[in-house]
């Protein structure tokens, strides 16, 4: 390959959502209604501590903030912060350019966590595209995944 230019630029980690007071009290309100389900229809303690516990996550995860990252894509990989991913990790990539947001998302070989997703904020997709299908098929897939879209239509 050529000696050519990194691209480079500084993102959040993921797209944030700020949550209203209310947002988390829906949250809760549906968690106690579902445990209470659990707990006089069906009788299963299991089922609503497993909820009450999925509960708290949520609102754990909800309430962090991303944080900025340094994003490099080169003729080697693509390093996010502090993880690296070689090409011969990275199976295909796609950009999602919409009104929602404008990511580049890569399908890696790991078999838990095999979508990652760097936010694009102001760098131009399609120069971001132009140096990556010099390493990497890219697929015809160009939307959010399934997960995103929820992910997003909730808030999260």
């Amino acid at each position: 390959m050529s000696n050519l230019s990194p691209i480079s630029w500084e993102a959040h980690e993921f797209k944030y959502y700020p949550k209203t007071s209310g947002w988390y009290i829906t949250l809760v309100a549906v968690f106690i209604l579902l445990i209470a389900f659990f707990i006089i229809v069906e009788s299963d303690y299991f089922a609503a501590v497993s909820l009450a516990i999925i509960g708290a996550l949520i609102i754990i995860f909800a309430r962090q903030t991303p944080q900025r990252v340094e994003i490099e894509i080169n003729e080697r990989g693509i390093r996010f912060g502090n993880l690296s991913y070689p090409y011969k990790q990275l199976k295909y990539f796609w950009i999602v350019n919409n009104d929602r947001h404008q990511t580049v998302n890569f399908h890696s070989s790991a078999l838990v966590n095999n979508v990652v997703i760097l936010e694009l904020e102001r760098q131009d997709p399609e120069e971001v595209r132009n140096f990556l299908v010099r390493f990497l098929p890219e697929h015809h897939l160009t939307q959010e995944t399934t997960a995103q879209k929820i992910m997003h239509r909730f808030k999260f």
